[in-house]
């Protein structure tokens, strides 16, 4: 079984403190009572969310709180991740700005593996063997989750909106999850 939970970097995060590596350091998707604050910060835009997305599998831990962060991870990280994959049963993409890279390869026998690697010094952050099909449902279900997050609080609307994007966009992405669901299930 799959936990996955995004976080989202405090807007009064000290970065020159690097010790604070924490949880303390965050907002989880399920602290609603502090996002009307937090999406309505002054310098709130959505075009940079800081956020990390943790990772469980079987209650161990794949990404923790202290695993690397990135700007617009479920929009730029992991849905691209997630199309590679079900095109090619391969998936290679950055993590967020930083120069880490994200990689999935199929095993071929229902399972992928997964790694996090910076690309300066091929430091490991993280490394398992997953379920393929299990996994990427839970990613799918935690992504929505996400973008849900986003319309219901209208972040894409007012003047933080994202001059590229239309304010639909939440709605737009929870629509490609649902089709990009719809391919995980015919995996075999």
């Amino acid at each position: 079984m799959f936990e996955i939970k995004t976080f989202l970097e405090k807007h009064s995060y000290d970065i020159a403190d690097l010790s604070l590596f924490t949880r303390e350091r965050y907002i989880g998707l399920e602290e609603s009572s502090k996002f009307k604050d937090y999406f309505a910060y002054r310098k709130f835009s959505p075009e940079y969310i800081q956020m990390v997305v943790t990772i469980k599998y079987q209650n161990k831990t794949v990404i923790g709180i202290d695993e690397p962060d990135g700007l617009s991870l479920w929009e730029q990280t992991y849905s691209t991740a997630i199309k590679q994959y079900l095109k090619n049963r391969q998936a290679e993409t950055m993590y967020g700005i930083d120069p880490v890279t994200l990689k999935w390869t199929s095993l071929g026998n229902g399972s992928l593996h997964f790694i996090l690697v910076g690309e300066w010094d091929e430091y490991i952050f993280a490394e398992a063997v997953l379920p393929e099909k299990e996994f990427l449902e839970a990613m799918l279900n935690e992504a929505e989750h996400f973008w849900q997050v986003l319309l219901e609080y209208k972040v894409f609307e007012g003047e933080n909106k994202r001059k590229d994007s239309p304010k639909d966009y939440p709605a737009q992405m929870i629509k490609e999850i649902k089709e990009l669901r719809e391919k995980v299930k015919l995996l075999k």
